[in-house]
């Protein structure tokens, strides 16, 4: 079953774990961009594990075992 949602999730995952591998230190300023990327995609995470749980009216997501 799919789920547009958890899909859409996902996809911002993978963009931001696409992102972080780019990151260089060498091509930063600091580490202080990819502290903030890396807090996205903590956000994310808990975004999706809450999706999983009760992502659709408080029940939870038919494509949870695809996640």
């Amino acid at each position: 079953m799919n789920c547009q949602v958890k899909d859409e999730l996902v996809s911002q995952l993978i963009a931001l774990n696409k992102k972080l591998n780019l990151l260089s230190p060498n091509l930063v300023h600091g580490d202080e961009e990819r502290a903030e990327v890396q807090q996205q995609r903590e956000n994310l995470y808990a975004e999706i594990k809450h999706h999983r749980a009760k992502g659709h009216d408080g029940k939870p997501c038919p494509a949870a075992r695809q996640i």
